[in-house]
């Protein structure tokens, strides 16, 4: 856990308090818990990313391989095509690509051709990939997966509160003009 994070924790209201005082000293409209809201969401999202990140660089893995490799442990059979996994993921099929492509070459993935679609690939995780997940989730799990001191209560107030406010997956990358539905 890094100093840094935890810094970043107990000065959590200053920046937002400004934010505030500064909407509306400059009179920048009638949306300021909007503007406070997304902002307070980004800041949590940006402290959350930068700790995970920081301590997956001691296990060589990058947050979005992390969740690839997740996605592909809960699927069935551990497989998935690639542009499933991008929608699920809610990156571009090229994002996905590449990212199959370097977990791929540390064996930690392997691809096949779809059995009945001769334009998409498979994904498979592998052994490799699950005892390197298995190793990243517990420094998650250390990390308290990025939200230290937040009670049960809390956690499963923000669960209900995010699914409240996200569309699905599906509309949510249409509407980003993302090719999710692309064949990989």
């Amino acid at each position: 856990m890094t100093s840094h994070y935890f810094g970043a924790i107990a000065q959590r209201d200053e920046p937002l308090t400004r934010a505030r005082n500064h909407w509306r000293g400059e009179h920048l409209g009638i949306h300021e818990e909007g503007f406070v809201a997304m902002t307070s969401v980004l800041r949590v999202h940006r402290m959350m990313t930068l700790a995970i990140e920081q301590e997956f660089k001691t296990h060589d893995i990058k947050l979005n391989d992390y969740l690839l490799l997740v996605t592909l442990e809960l699927s069935e059979n551990g497989t998935r095509p690639i542009a499933r996994l991008a929608n699920s993921l809610m990156i571009h099929p090229t994002t996905a690509t590449l990212a199959t492509d370097r977990l791929e070459a540390r064996r930690l993935l392997s691809r096949s051709p779809h059995p009945s679609d001769r334009r998409a690939t498979l994904v498979t995780i592998t052994q490799a990939g699950r005892d390197l997940l298995q190793r990243a989730s517990a420094v998650l799990d250390k990390l308290d997966y990025g939200l230290p001191g937040v009670s049960g209560e809390d956690r499963a107030h923000l669960v209900s509160l995010a699914r409240s406010t996200t569309p699905s997956p599906v509309r949510a990358v249409a509407r980003a003009g993302l090719k999710g539905g692309t064949r990989g």
